[in-house]
């Protein structure tokens, strides 16, 4: 038994091993040494990753289970809403789908290169190479639970984890933009007609303004109440200083004191009822005579700017309700895992690279040994020997010919 193994092809591979231990041994430390120099030498990299999803992407088989059911029993009214279930999970996949497409986009890459300056730091010419080696960098992963995993690997810890939170806001910045919706689409038409209705309703203002400066109505229907108070209280007082006047002159003569300090207050009283008909400028009342010009203007003004103001006040309400169904429909970015710097580099492994060089190093070394042992094996054997020896004769005589003796070579001999 023991003369069949050591006779036999592993028995002498294994006592060829044996026999070159010692350098089998000094290659692998040889090797080790080189590549722990070499990972000592490779440029560092740390890796962060976050963890996302997109609010109501996430749907579970029974949902879908629910809605066909509701479709099924859509006979009756109380059934239709499985209709709008299973339309909500169709929304949610097309978003899902969306945030997708938006997180490997060419313009977050692209925003995520320049601000960083990696085409310098990847030393690649055009902008089409630096995305090639960004996307190997840089990956974003779909899990079949709809939550987002988007990786970075950088030279640093800090902006491995800062690209990571970059991608993510770049890409909720575009998603903000893309019209998604219907309720965006009503909330941008809002916008332009809010806009347009700020606009007139501004115009109406200043329209308002000037006629209360030309005017001086600032409150036209309290200072024409005012205005009559006042006309009503100077004629009765007319009234009554006529009366004593009247009163006075059969006992007293023209050219008495008396008498004459009642015909100046009804003199007076008299112009005062003239002038507030007629209108003072020096006065904030207005005159009789033009106040129903200016109340027709003022209240034309007045329904205009009323309207103007309602039509605005109207579109605002609606564009903060459309906004609020925006923000309800339409696809964004929540981060349930932050991205943070990491503690331990993802490359180069120098521990990992020194064991697997180092098994390669000695997986080769035996495998030399066992083609070299294979070899003598068929050079020494008696039947195919012979054959070997002639062939490897003839190849080194084809590689390597000899010269031919000259005679003077074979007489000194």
């Amino acid at each position: 038994m023991e003369n069949s193994i050591e006779n036999s092809f592993a028995g002498k591979w294994i006592r060829s091993i044996a026999m070159n231990l010692r350098r089998i041994a000094l290659l692998c430390i040889v090797v080790a040494v080189a590549s722990s120099v070499w990972a000592l030498t490779r440029k560092q990299y740390w890796t962060a990753s976050a963890i996302t999803v997109v609010p109501g992407g996430q749907q579970s088989s029974l949902g879908g289970l629910a809605g066909i059911a509701g479709l099924a029993g859509s006979l009756l009214p109380d059934q239709l809403s499985g209709i709008g279930s299973m339309m909500g999970m169709e929304s949610s996949a097309l978003d899902v789908n969306l945030v997708f497409q938006v997180l490997t986009s060419r313009t977050v890459c692209e925003r995520i290169i320049f601000q960083y300056d990696l085409l310098a730091d990847m030393k690649v010419p055009t902008m089409d190479d630096a995305l090639l080696k960004f996307r190997e960098r840089a990956s974003v992963f779909l899990t079949p639970e709809s939550f987002f995993v988007v990786s970075m690997e950088a030279d640093s810890r800090e902006k491995a984890a800062a690209i990571v939170n970059d991608i993510i806001e770049f890409s909720n910045q575009e998603l903000s933009t893309i019209i998604t919706s219907r309720a965006r689409r009503s909330r941008i038409a809002a916008e332009e007609f809010l806009s347009a209705a700020e606009e007139s309703l501004l115009i109406a203002q200043d329209r308002m303004e000037n006629f209360r400066e030309e005017t001086g109505l600032l409150f036209p229907e309290q200072q024409g109440v005012l205005s009559i108070d006042l006309l009503g209280t100077l004629e009765t007082e007319l009234i009554l200083a006529e009366a004593e006047l009247a009163g006075v002159s059969g006992t007293m003569s023209s050219s008495s004191t008396v008498y004459l300090e009642i015909a100046r207050r009804v003199a007076f009283l008299r112009n005062s009822m003239l002038g507030k008909a007629a209108g003072d400028s020096l006065s904030y009342f207005p005159g009789l005579d033009s106040m129903p010009a200016m109340l027709k203007e003022y209240e034309n003004i007045a329904i205009n700017l009323e309207t103007r103001r309602a039509i605005y006040l109207m579109l605002r309400q609606e564009l903060e309700s459309l906004k609020l169904e925006e923000a309800k429909d339409s696809p964004t970015l929540e981060i349930l895992v932050p991205a943070v710097p990491s503690a331990l580099r993802s490359y180069p492994k120098r521990g990992k690279l020194v064991i697997q060089y180092t098994a390669i190093a000695l997986f080769l070394s035996l495998l030399w040994i066992a083609v070299i042992t294979y070899a003598k094996q068929l050079m020494d054997d008696e039947t195919t020997g012979p054959f070997w020896n002639t062939i490897l004769r003839t190849s080194r005589n084809q590689l390597f010919p000899r010269r031919k003796r000259t005679k003077t070579q074979s007489r000194l001999s």
